[in-house]
């Protein structure tokens, strides 16, 4: 168990953005210590769903006889809940064009495919844009490397990425996951030397529905919550009055350097007065967010006390 304090903090935000946008966060018991070695990072979001008709989260936090755990950062259910799973380096890409260092994996679980979509699809694009909003990238479709024929986005498939162990040249490992809707179809030969065993279809569809659903929410992303949103209106209300106050005090004054014939002279105090309100509002901000956060964190723990422990 080595986790990555790096990650926990960077899964703790994520938690929160993914709150905002309406999902509910879970805590697998240990998951800040866990992972293989601690120098991983995120950069692209790995998608991958295990087809299974009930959530895995024994398997997912210990592995298989061939294969140790974890096999995911965050598990994502059936029911649409996210559970953080593990900090550190996880084995979910495998033989691929991104490693898994460099990659948080994300298994869902639940069948695979129910009329007209399988239960988490929703869920699953909430997560996927939470992700590229924290990554801070407008554009989920933007390509991060362009030595690989299929295009590994920020948010990538796990057929799209996977290669054959032999060769590492040869896309068609692995098939998941099986989104629904058009998409391009890759086949064949590819013009980098790749080359794709049978037909694979991209999951550009889901990537534009992740753009969609960031561009319909980027509120909802910015804003911690009604109640911090409201306290915040208060003390823009707050630096109103001041800047009112301030106007009325200069107009006041008998001495010349504040008479009507010195406006700049009164837009400078004016201003200047109201941005150290403002930064004021914004310290006093940061600090109930924070508190908000840790109140988050420890509700969830609450909740979650004994999720991924052995079934009785």
């Amino acid at each position: 168990m080595a986790g990555n304090p790096e990650r926990v903090e960077d899964l703790h935000r994520l938690a929160e953005i993914w709150e905002r946008l309406g999902l509910r966060v879970l805590e697998m018991t240990g998951w800040e210590r866990r992972g293989r070695i601690s120098g991983n990072t995120f950069e692209v979001l790995g998608c991958h769903h295990t087809g299974q008709p009930f959530d895995t989260d024994r398997v997912l936090r210990d592995g298989r006889p061939d294969l140790s755990g974890p096999l995911c950062n965050v598990a994502l259910h059936a029911n649409g809940d996210v559970v953080l799973v593990a900090s550190g380096l996880a084995n979910h890409f495998g033989s691929a064009t991104w490693p898994n260092g460099r990659s948080l994996g994300v298994e869902a679980t639940g069948p695979q495919k129910t009329s007209p979509k399988f239960p988490n699809h929703d869920a699953y694009v909430a997560l996927a844009a939470g992700f590229c909003s924290f990554k801070g990238n407008a554009d989920p479709a933007k390509q991060l490397r362009t030595d690989v024929g299929i295009p590994v986005h920020m948010v990538a498939g796990h057929k799209e990425v996977a290669v054959d162990k032999e060769t590492h040249k040869i896309y068609g490992r692995k098939f998941d996951p099986d989104f629904e809707g058009p998409a391009p179809t890759l086949q064949g030969a590819l013009a980098h030397g790749f080359s794709v065993s049978g037909t694979m279809r991209l999951i550009d569809t889901f990537r534009d529905q992740v753009r969609a659903r960031m561009t319909d929410h980027e509120e909802d992303i910015s804003i911690v919550d009604d109640e911090t949103k409201a306290y915040l209106d208060k003390q823009f209300e707050s630096i109103r009055d001041r800047m009112d106050r301030a106007l009325q005090r200069i107009g006041g004054r008998s001495n010349a350097v504040y008479n009507d014939r010195n406006e700049a002279f009164k837009d400078l105090v004016m201003a200047k007065e109201a941005l150290a309100a403002a930064r004021a509002a914004e310290r006093t901000a940061e600090k109930v967010a924070d508190e908000l956060a840790k109140v988050k964190r420890q509700l969830r723990s609450g909740m979650t006390a004994g999720v991924g422990e052995p079934e009785g």
